[in-house]
């Protein structure tokens, strides 16, 4: 028999803030952290949560676009966060560890693409990892190329995934 899987939170959506990021840089390195071994080394895991000490650099990958936040009900705990750019670039997709796989991460990613495309904007692309990449599939993007390629000194695959109109 399964184990039930524990019920997500209740949550609501917002826009971040510049008063987030560093909440946003803590979850990002948390995420990072808690999932990178299941598909990196332990080199990528490292290079992968490093990103978010650079707060110059994570605070343009997060306010450089118009990002979405899921936030507990009732709480100040982020759980989760989205963002795609003016040219429909999704630029962040994170969901916290302890929230991944029920929904969250998806209904993020929904809401970011229903903002682009009142918008205006009807291609929208993304660079997966191996946790994204099937959400992405879900929400109708497809793969276009894999390139291998250096993030924070170490080598990375990465998924390019792009979404047309139907």
């Amino acid at each position: 028999m399964l184990a039930a899987m524990p019920t997500l939170p209740d949550w609501s959506l917002r826009q971040a803030t510049e008063a987030d990021v560093p909440r946003l840089a803590a979850l990002y390195a948390e995420t990072a952290r808690a999932l990178g071994g299941w598909c990196y080394s332990p080199a990528q895991v490292q290079s992968w949560a490093r990103f978010a000490e650079d707060m110059a650099a994570f605070r343009e990958y997060v306010m450089g676009a118009t990002t979405w936040v899921a936030q507990r009900a009732g709480s100040e705990a982020l759980l989760g966060f989205c963002g795609i750019d003016a040219d429909g670039e999704v630029r962040s997709f994170y969901v916290q560890a302890g929230c991944t796989r029920r929904g969250l991460g998806t209904a993020l990613l929904g809401h970011a693409m229903a903002v682009a495309e009142q918008r205006g904007l009807r291609r929208l692309g993304a660079w997966a990892t191996p946790f994204s990449r099937p959400v992405f599939e879900r929400a109708g993007f497809v793969l276009t190329r894999v390139v291998t390629e250096p993030f924070q000194g170490v080598m990375f695959d990465r998924y390019r995934m792009e979404r047309s109109p139907a």
